[in-house]
């Protein structure tokens, strides 16, 4: 039987990373609202919210190239493309250059201009065009970051993004306490900070590249429009989120402006900072994701698709839960971080805060299975999902609602929005199918023949016991009752079994430690094919085929035995997981 044990695992590896990661774009400005609601009134937090969309713009290309960079990437891997890996990772990184380079040289021309299409009048628009001048100085490193954070994860470097975000807001906080209490620089000296913590924080991801395991490299790519558009067509849905979210806060501030008056825009800034802050729960667990599922898509494992969706739901709903509580229980120590003292303005930014809390749990599994369906190349779908759930819903609700009930009507809005929302997407799956199915799988829309007929199909979990190696090599020899393999092969398949996972247990696994692996056999025409999965140390055996390599004479015999075995014989290290593919073409095939 097979067990989710290297899922859960691969999967948890990236959870904390993946919602920090989804931080990067807008923890810089979260921290800049803290202080100026601290320091620089309520007038100045109110110009925050206002700038609040073009924290969701850099955001939205920068995950054009995470998501999308990430996604491909994660399926080059998958396949066991290297080579491709560097061409997605080229590609994204000149894009990420030239749209940071773009929006830098708009944002300095027409700083303005953009303030009052973002809405601000009077005293703050001035305190708006200030900030924005300093802030679109960041775009090039904030888009950078987010796009190297991506890679950094699936090539060997999964803390790195912590560290980088670590820094960059150690930077910012000492950085905005000098302009703002030493230089009096105000909103700009505010922006100016942030853009300088990026850079360094860029400069710190950089340390990835001198490192040993690193494989990530600058190519020449022939076929750059080709790759360009593959990139920017994973990465949308997660980019059009961003977009749609940018519009939304835009169309809000207006409306409450004009309905309602400038106190409900600063509510609607917190929160939107809670979105910030919470929902990167919410992203990150979606985001998580991406690249474990990109390399199943890649590797056609349906069982371990299942298992990612299934994960990513279970941890998640654990994690929105708890978030939930504390934000129902504590509102107004939430907003008390933004320095908001106005009675009014408190009332509203506390409802605003609990119906946020109570909309989380249907917000994530929006979100998670919007990234499961950009990362198994059902873009549209997934476009939709982020149209409908970060606009359309809310925006309409929000027109319908505001009038009759004033600001909460707003607030109602939102969690209107992602009811909506996920009864669209049960909807739409049901018409799909045929038929109305409770069943996680159902959800998957897998073409039936993903990854062979399950009757081809072998998939066990093999605990670190040479005993259970050996039980298991054993039971091996019934498979030839139901596929039809002659004694010799299914020898052959036995002791490969048994004299790799046998180097697993012995070499990646700490001796004592409770682990599993995961043990693939598909049936095809003219081979089976052997794949075998873990989590331990690197552990290469292909290495050892013309050297001791530090092994005994007789561990490296059994490694060569297998290799002249096999037709082929490939090992692969991606995400931390070993992946070695052993392939048997059965004698009639040789034969042919």
């Amino acid at each position: 039987m097979k067990n989710d044990y290297i899922v859960r695992h691969l999967y948890l590896s990236f959870v904390i990373v993946s919602i920090l990661s989804a931080l990067t774009a807008t923890v810089g400005m979260l921290i800049d609202n803290m202080i100026v609601g601290c320091f620089l009134g309520s007038d100045a937090l109110g110009a925050m919210g206002v700038v609040g969309p073009v924290s969701l713009l850099f955001s939205a290309f920068g995950n054009i190239c995470s998501g999308g960079g990430t996604a491909r990437a994660s399926q080059a891997l998958g396949r066991g493309d290297k080579e491709q890996v560097c061409r997605i990772f080229t590609v994204t990184i000149l894009f990420a250059f030239l749209v940071g380079v773009i929006l830098t040289v708009i944002g300095l021309l027409f700083a303005p201009q953009i303030a009052g299409i973002l809405g601000a009048q009077g005293t703050l628009k001035e305190l708006t065009s200030q900030y924005l001048y300093g802030y679109f100085l960041g775009a090039l490193p904030t888009i950078m970051m987010t796009a190297l954070m991506g890679f950094f994860r699936i090539d060997g470097s999964p803390r790195l993004p912590i560290v980088c975000i670590a820094v960059m807001t150690v930077c910012n906080i000492v950085l905005d306490l000098i302009m703002v209490l030493v230089l009096h620089k105000g909103m700009l000296g505010m922006a100016l900070a942030t853009a300088i913590s990026y850079c360094i924080a860029v400069l710190a991801g950089c340390t990835h590249f001198t490192r040993e395991y690193n494989t990530l490299k600058l190519m020449p790519v022939k076929e750059i429009r080709k790759e360009l558009s593959a990139m920017v067509v994973t990465g949308a849905p997660t980019a059009i989120s961003r977009i749609s979210d940018t519009l939304k806060v835009m169309l809000l501030n207006n409306l409450m402006v004009t309905v309602i008056g400038v106190g409900a825009v600063t509510a609607l800034n917190v929160r939107t900072q809670a979105n910030n802050i919470v929902g990167a729960l919410i992203v990150g667990i979606g985001q998580a994701a991406i690249p474990v599922t990109g390399m199943f898509y890649g590797e056609e494992d349906r069982t371990a698709l299942l298992d990612t969706l299934k994960t990513s739901l279970r941890i998640g709903m654990a994690l929105c839960v708890a978030g939930a509580a504390i934000l129902l229980l504590f509102p107004s120590f939430f907003v008390g971080i933004f320095g908001v003292t106005d009675p009014v303005i408190m009332e509203m930014s506390n409802t605003a805060i609990r119906m946020f809390a109570v909309g989380m749990p249907i917000a994530l599994t929006n979100t998670i299975m919007m990234n499961f369906y950009q990362s198994t190349r059902k873009t549209g779908l997934a476009t939709l999902i982020c149209i409908l759930q970060s606009l359309v819903f809310t925006v309409a609700m929000a027109f319908i609602l505001v009038r009759p009930m004033g600001s909460a009507g707003v607030w109602t809005a939102f969690l209107l929005g992602e009811v909506f929302t996920f009864i669209t997407v049960v909807l739409y799956v049901s018409i799909k199918n045929g038929k109305v199915s409770l069943k996680l799988s159902s959800y998957m829309l897998l073409k039936e023949n993903f990854g062979g007929n399950p009757k081809d199909r072998l998939e066990l979990s093999i605990g670190n016991s040479m005993d259970e190696v050996m039980n298991i090599s054993s039971g091996i020899l019934q498979l030839g009752n139901n596929w039809k393999i002659d004694k010799k092969m299914l020898n052959e398949i036995s002791l490969c079994i048994e004299e790799m996972a046998g180097n697993v247990v012995q070499h990646a696994f700490i001796p004592g430690e409770k682990k599993w692996f995961d043990v693939l056999l598909l049936n095809k025409p003219e081979s089976v094919i052997i794949r075998m999965r873990d989590n331990g140390s690197a552990f290469d055996p292909s290495a050892y085929l013309n050297t001791s390599g530090g092994l005994e004479p007789k561990e490296t015999f059994g490694i060569k035995i297998i290799s002249s075995l096999a037709d082929r014989f490939d090992y692969s290290r991606s995400m931390g997981l070993n992946v070695l593919i052993i392939v048997l073409n059965k004698p009639n095939a040789q034969s042919g």
